[in-house]
């Protein structure tokens, strides 16, 4: 007995059973297939905020910039151009830059420079076209006021400092005003290279003097016109600063790296405030040095300025002036000679 098979078959159970198959192929399709797995938005929205960042760290040396030079290069001229390689990079160091740049722009004593490789000027300005023509330097004479007439101040150099970077200077590197040269002159003791070429003199060997010009372009190339290292460890122990060392060395405050800025700055006023017999005006030191220190930045040279007006009223004191407050004194000589509307900032 036989079992009778419908000749017709409804179509939606044939479009539900042909709907299964596709979807189980579907299925053992993909599965065979290995997808990459997919990220979080999260995950990759913290990949893109923290990128893996490689670092390259060197140490720039002049020979690793004269390496790449396709012109050969005297052994004058090399060592001309490691010593200002070298006093270049300890200035760039000193401003703090995060990255090293390119180039440094520093101001020079083309005197001390020739004493410094024992040569004369003459070898040194005919090597200065050399290493110019070469793009490793940037030479020009910088000029200034001197009691109405327009004095050299010395050379401004721009200093390559990376491989295949022409050095030069700029408009605003020749128009700004790097020193004061009438309060350098001026100053009870001058502030000049031949000031300081007199003093070196009295050395005994010919090396000393020509490593103490070094370290004079050294500390020459972070306030332009000083020869003298800064006071060290004034931070440490300002009780112990004397009154003229502290007034001699104001000129510092503008060189030092600016995260000690504000301690040195700080030490300074208490020894002034203490030596001028004037502790209970603290706050007014400190608004007078950060004044001139601010506009010294600017060129104006006021830091030799107060310096100089400061010697004079400690002359003064040594001397038994009838003042009880030197503060007072300081203020009116500043005024009446015109400094006062110099340093001071609204």
């Amino acid at each position: 007995m036989f079992t009778q098979i419908p000749t017709e078959v409804p179509a939606n159970t044939v479009q539900s059973k042909l709907q299964n198959l596709i979807s189980e192929s579907r299925l053992k399709l993909f599965s065979t297939v290995k997808t990459p797995a997919l990220e979080l938005p999260t995950q990759r929205a913290a990949a893109l905020l923290s990128p893996t960042v490689k670092v390259l760290v060197t140490n720039p040396t002049a020979q690793s910039v004269l390496a790449g030079l396709q012109e050969p290069l005297g052994p004058t001229a090399a060592k001309l151009y490691t010593l200002l390689f070298d006093v270049a990079l300890g200035a760039s160091q000193s401003q703090g830059h995060p990255v090293l740049p390119s180039q440094q722009v520093i101001h020079q004593p083309v005197e001390i420079v020739a004493a410094a490789l024992g040569l004369s000027k003459v070898t040194v300005y005919k090597h200065f076209k050399t290493l110019t023509h070469l793009g490793l330097i940037h030479a020009r004479s910088h000029f200034g006021n001197w009691y109405g007439l327009t004095r050299s101040t010395g050379t401004l150099l721009a200093i390559s400092l990376t491989r295949g970077h022409r050095a030069r200077l700029r408009w605003d590197d020749l128009k700004h005003a790097h020193r004061d040269l009438q309060a350098d002159t001026s100053s009870p003791e001058p502030r000049t290279a031949w000031a300081f070429l007199k003093t070196e003199q009295s050395l005994p060997k010919s090396q000393e003097r020509c490593k103490a010009a070094v370290e004079a372009l050294k500390v020459w190339s972070r306030k332009p016109g000083n020869t003298k290292n800064p006071v060290k460890d004034m931070t440490v122990n300002p009780e112990n600063s004397d009154v003229r060392t502290v007034i001699y060395s104001l000129s510092e405050l503008s060189s030092t790296h600016k995260t000690k800025q504000a301690a040195l700055l700080d030490s300074f006023a208490r020894a002034l405030a203490r030596g001028f017999l004037d502790s209970e005006n603290l706050d007014f030191w400190r608004k007078l040095l950060w004044d001139a220190l601010r506009k010294d930045f600017e060129g104006v040279g006021t830091l030799h300025k107060l310096s100089n007006a400061l010697l004079r009223l400690l002359s003064d004191r040594d001397e038994d002036a009838p003042w009880e407050k030197f503060g007072a004194v300081l203020v009116a000589r500043l005024k009446s000679s015109g400094v006062w509307d110099e340093i001071r900032c609204p």
